[in-house]
């Protein structure tokens, strides 16, 4: 590497205070400054802690040899699309002007596509101060909001983002993308000369943070789940783009049966499940709130099958990267997913479970049905993808890409 070099991050929110979920800038970034790079976090005051009760968090800190600066914002990530507009375009501008008062301090900064103005602050680092800029491709921006029905798809709305959008891509120093179907996509949008500043570096998860725990030893399982009941699990967030409902249904049509289905996390999605099985009046089906990191190995290990999903129309546009812990924990993969998909690939490629394209809650209750008296078969699937994470999708090994993708372009 070149001699140490400082790098502004650029992201939404960055969470030291270790809750379950938004942490890979976190993770990221420790994981750089113990390679030797000085990272300098610029990010929003946090939406999603465990203590509701307490909603700010320091403005200035320093953890894990990284600097973390928060700058005011109004609205937030979650929520209505008026409250998620205020968001982006008020941390847009404040840190823009941590930017203009900073800048010349940094050899090169890193920047998420969320929230998905923030690539134009990239472009013009890039063109009043000569700093090249990565750009991190979490979303596609305006696909996504199109396909959630926010705005038509010839709106002049529309073409304005996906032009800022395109100039965003082809001013980066390089585009890192998280999936093979996300490449496909962002090569759409990018010159044919510009055709070698895409690289793939899939998410990951930390395995020392995440990793097998024997269902004998785990005190999550025997808190919630202490019988020998098949446990189906989906842990994150339940968003818009999440097809979910069909676990419901398989749980209505289960519900003689020794399986529970459990649902850990929040979103727009939660209200709309809570109340599909209410009034179905299913016993087998419960809720719990996102759970900290120090508990997150034992409540993914809890789970004898694990779902992943997102809707088929989305496919491209985002990646559900909670896979990778899933397979950190050695449990068995049931995918809501296009088989083309990056995360459909990963499953078939590795053999760590199944994937079903426009599942029903009768497709998945046949696959459950099949699983629930092979128990040796569910344990080889889980061990199979446990295997695949540790050679492909740990931490180390995607800090060392970020690492080597740095060093030549700052």
């Amino acid at each position: 590497m070149k001699p140490t070099r400082r790098v502004l991050l650029l992201c939404q929110h960055f969470y030291p205070e270790m809750i379950s979920t938004g942490m890979h800038m976190t993770e990221l970034s420790i994981a750089l400054a113990k390679l030797g790079w000085q990272i300098t976090v610029c990010s929003a005051q946090p939406t999603l802690l465990l203590e509701k009760n307490n909603p700010r968090v320091p403005r200035k800190m320093e953890y894990c040899g990284v600097k973390i600066i928060r700058v005011p914002s109004l609205g937030g990530h979650s929520g209505g699309i008026l409250n998620r507009f205020v968001f982006a375009i008020t941390y847009l501008v404040m840190s823009t002007l941590f930017v203009m008062r900073n800048i010349k301090g940094f050899d090169g900064v890193l920047i998420t596509t969320n929230p998905p103005f923030l690539g134009l602050l990239g472009w013009m680092i890039s063109r009043l101060f000569t700093k090249p800029f990565i750009l991190i491709v979490y979303d596609i921006y305006p696909e996504i909001v199109v396909k959630l029905g926010w705005f038509k798809p010839n709106s002049v709305i529309v073409r304005i983002w996906d032009y800022i959008a395109r100039l965003i891509f082809n001013k980066s120093a390089c585009n890192v993308v998280i999936g093979r179907d996300m490449q496909e996509l962002v090569t759409q949008k990018i010159k044919p000369d510009r055709k070698n500043k895409i690289l793939l570096i899939p998410n990951w998860s930390d395995d020392e943070v995440v990793y097998p725990v024997p269902k004998s030893d785990n005190s999550f399982k025997k808190e919630f789940c202490p019988d020998d009941r098949l446990v189906v699990q989906y842990s994150g967030r339940m968003g818009r783009t999440h097809n979910i409902e069909p676990l419901i249904e398989a749980a209505e049509l289960l519900k003689d049966k020794p399986l529970v289905f459990q649902f850990i996390g929040e979103g727009a999605k939660k209200s709309v499940l809570q109340g599909m099985s209410q009034k179905k009046g299913l016993k087998n089906v419960y809720f719990l709130p996102y759970q900290p990191v120090e508990r997150l190995s034992e409540a993914l290990s809890a789970a004898d099958v694990a779902v992943v999903c997102l809707e088929s129309v989305f496919t491209g546009l985002s990646v559900p990267s909670k896979t990778y812990g899933i397979m950190a924990a050695a449990t068995p993969i049931i995918g809501f997913l296009n088989p083309l998909s990056e995360i459909g690939r990963t499953i078939i490629e590795n053999n760590c479970g199944i994937v079903l394209d426009n599942p029903t809650g009768a497709s998945v209750a046949k696959v459950l049905l099949q699983w629930l008296d092979d128990r040796e078969h569910l344990q080889m699937m889980g061990w199979r993808g446990y295997e695949a994470f540790k050679r492909n999708y740990t931490l180390k090994v995607a800090a060392q890409s970020y690492s080597n993708l740095m060093s030549e372009v700052f």
